[in-house]
């Protein structure tokens, strides 16, 4: 089945609402060019098979959300450095809070682990980034804030397919609508899930008849374990961290278009990354490790497959990166996004 990535949309704690002041304003639609397009969506929405009786629920008194439309065409143009994402988010709380839920959670943590194969570590980190520990969820209503979307003609599409895949939800109660919360862009609960990845990965591993991702702890890790290693693609390997730092060799720059990929596919984090090497042929390159050893050792085997990822070029930060690293791209394709669950990962090294 295919796999959605998961799109995070992030508004930066440290831009004010006034950052968004230039941006022009939204035009919304006139009551009856709405009305007009709930009537057709309506009808979509019954042939892909929700029933008229949630959709009677959720469109009636149904409106167009503005606030909603100005944060998706008007996200602060600023960018930040890989330094900066990374000091925003490994903060000394959230390690700590992670630390904490590690011991809270430890035998529900287990037995996750055991059942999918994947280290504690990246489902706690991954949780600690997407809704700090499940304290910062978003409580916006799912429906309205979608269909807005489907609305605007920017992504309209793609958030089609999410307004559906909510209504399905919603039509096969499996969330109840007033607890259907999350983003203004509908990522939902604890995992920070849309609506179409909730249907293919949220997990009721407590078999209580709930896929509760917003308040069961044991469904959120299950959730996110099944989500990293149930990719279409090469299986999570348990035995295997994410990457690690490196220094780059001397002459980088002049081997630096030979690592290059020959036309790449897939996201931009993806498509950046280098050819795969070995990690004895790295070594064979110049590549030590940020501490200056060498790349192999007892848990990093010169066997190893790994590719070179450079998240601000040829004058940041470098780390090379193995298979488990790809699929927690396919949760955010950022390598900034990636790298930071790598690295909060190995403050808990020790689960």
């Amino acid at each position: 089945m295919k796999k959605y990535f998961l799109t995070i949309f992030i508004i930066f704690i440290f831009y004010p609402f006034e950052a968004f002041s230039e941006c022009a304003k939204p035009t919304m639609p006139s009551d009856a060019e709405w009305q007009q397009w709930l009537s057709e969506i309506y009808d979509e929405a019954h042939i892909f098979g929700i029933s008229k009786t949630t959709l009677d629920r959720e469109f009636t008194n149904l409106k167009p959300l503005k606030k909603v439309i100005l944060r998706d065409r008007c996200q602060p143009e600023s960018t930040i450095t890989f330094k900066e994402y990374v000091y925003y988010r490994l903060d000394k709380t959230r390690v700590y809070s992670g630390e904490v839920k590690i011991k809270e959670y430890k035998n529900e943590l287990e037995i996750i682990s055991k059942n999918f194969n994947i280290q504690p570590r990246f489902i706690v980190s991954i949780w600690g980034l997407e809704s700090y520990y499940g304290s910062s969820q978003g409580k916006s209503k799912i429906i309205p804030g979608l269909a807005t979307l489907t609305f605007d003609q920017r992504r309209s599409e793609f958030y089609k397919k999410q307004l559906f895949a909510a209504l399905k939800m919603l039509d096969d109660n499996l969330v109840q609508s007033e607890k259907l919360l999350g983003s203004w862009a509908g990522a939902m609960g604890q995992v920070q899930f849309l609506p179409t990845t909730f249907l293919e990965s949220a997990v009721d591993f407590d078999n209580d008849g709930k896929k509760d991702i917003w308040n069961n702890e044991i469904d959120v890790f299950a959730s996110i374990a099944n989500y990293l290693t149930s990719l279409d693609r090469a299986p999570w390997d348990s035995s295997l961290t994410w990457g690690i730092e490196v220094n780059l060799p001397e002459n980088i720059n002049e081997i630096y278009d030979s690592l290059k990929q020959t036309n790449p596919k897939g996201c931009y984090a993806v498509k950046s990354m280098s050819i795969e090497k070995t990690i004895s042929e790295w070594s064979s390159l110049g590549f030590k490790n940020i501490n200056g050893e060498l790349l192999a050792n007892n848990k990093i085997k010169e066997s190893h497959n790994a590719r070179l990822v450079m998240p601000d070029g040829l004058k940041g930060r470098a780390f090379l990166v193995f298979q488990n690293y790809k699929s927690i791209l396919y949760y955010n394709c950022s390598h900034y996004y990636a790298i930071t669950i790598g690295l909060l990962s190995d403050k808990f090294i020790n689960d």
